[in-house]
């Protein structure tokens, strides 16, 4: 519906005089059209859905005139709600935009929460594994001081027995031999630790990969009995000698096979717990293998756990899906470990499982 109303050249001028302190007229003479104000005004004030659209004129508006303003009222309601579409759009993609940086930022936190998660139970395992050597270092040391102090009483006497220095003194060789041995091993570890605990430069390298996969076993099962006394399980390994040295990020599939390894004894371990002790029939198991199939590797471990439940198979591999209790688990180590072997190394990462029976995860490298 149209509304009419006429307006005097007082109402006029009063009308122009408030737009110009208000801003909205800059020239008075360009919007009343002429040097004069009008003696008369007709105004038509034509409404749509977000406003009013009004025209002044000397005279009333032909019908015509009329239902010109009118359309161009109706296609100004239509740009009009398109321009508050837009603007909602825009304000929605900040919204989105700023929930996707926050959500990037937190994924960073937790993904660097899982390497110190994993850094963590590698260095329990490290501590573990460094202590055998140093306790062999530690015995043979002592008793090298004995035989030392043996030797020491013998010789000083004018008759010394020579066959029972020679023996001592063999053994003392001998011991040496053991310490320097055990001393190397420790050295070993600790530069195993340096090397998993660095910061991974992304940088390719030769890497023994039946080295790493042993290391790896070995670690993860101290780092569980550090954390679990009663912790126990079988480890195998089967490994290929014509693996070999494959160009790896050593320090990420170090970190995959630990994650996997680990993963598997909790599996046997739940498995163990829900049988309860009086269940003998079942010996929990880990094996890692390594084959090398033409112009590929494969690292696989195996565990004869309750395997993985058919409506969980497919998230596994989705970041942060857990099926650990709270407060276990970020859900973001497969995730991980997928990430690493398919787009760090372009292999593929897959998983055989049978439930009740067991799971086997299968890594598949270029050789």
């Amino acid at each position: 519906e149209v509304y009419l109303d006429n307006w005097d050249k007082q109402q006029f001028i009063e009308w122009v005089q408030l737009l110009t302190e208000q801003g909205y007229i800059k020239e008075i003479k360009a919007y009343q059209g002429a040097e004069q104000p009008p003696e008369a005004l007709a105004l038509h004030f034509v409404p749509f859905k977000q406003g009013m659209l009004y025209v002044g004129n000397s005279e009333k508006l032909p019908e015509e005139q009329v239902s010109l303003v009118q359309r161009l009222a109706d296609t100004f309601a239509v740009a009009y709600a398109r321009y508050e579409d837009f603007t909602r759009l825009e304000e929605a993609k900040k919204q989105v935009e700023s929930a996707f940086t926050e959500l990037k930022a937190t994924q960073s936190q937790l993904i660097q929460s899982e390497k110190l998660a994993s850094l963590g139970e590698l260095t329990a395992g490290i501590a573990h594994e460094i202590q055998n050597p140093l306790n062999f270092v530690n015995n043979f040391s002592e008793l090298s001081l004995e035989l030392a102090e043996e030797l020491k009483d013998e010789i000083k006497k004018p008759e010394f027995d020579r066959s029972l220095v020679e023996d001592l003194a063999n053994d003392l060789t001998q011991n040496q031999q053991k310490i320097n041995h055990h001393g190397k091993r420790a050295a070993s570890i600790v530069t195993g630790m340096l090397q998993h605990a660095r910061t991974s430069t992304g940088k390719k390298e030769l890497t023994e990969l039946n080295a790493l996969a042993d290391e790896c076993l070995r670690l993860a099962y101290h780092g569980l009995r550090a954390k679990d006394k009663d912790f126990n399980a079988a480890m195998k390994t089967d490994l290929d000698e014509a693996v070999g040295s494959v160009s790896v990020i050593p320090q990420d599939i170090g970190r995959v096979l630990l994650n996997l390894i680990t993963n598997a004894f909790h599996a046997v371990t739940e498995k163990q717990k829900e049988n309860g002790e009086g269940a003998q029939a079942y010996q929990p198991m880990v094996v890692v293998s390594t084959r090398r199939r033409g112009d590929s590797v494969i690292l696989s471990v195996k565990d004869n756990g309750n395997g993985i439940p058919a409506p969980v198979l497919d998230k596994i591999f989705q970041p942060f899906f857990t099926t650990k209790p709270t407060g276990q688990g970020t859900g973001l180590g497969l995730s991980i470990a997928y990430d690493i072997v398919t787009k760090g190394h372009g292999g593929e990462l897959k998983v055989e499982t049978k439930e009740g029976v067991g799971t086997e995860f299968i890594v598949q490298l270029p050789g």
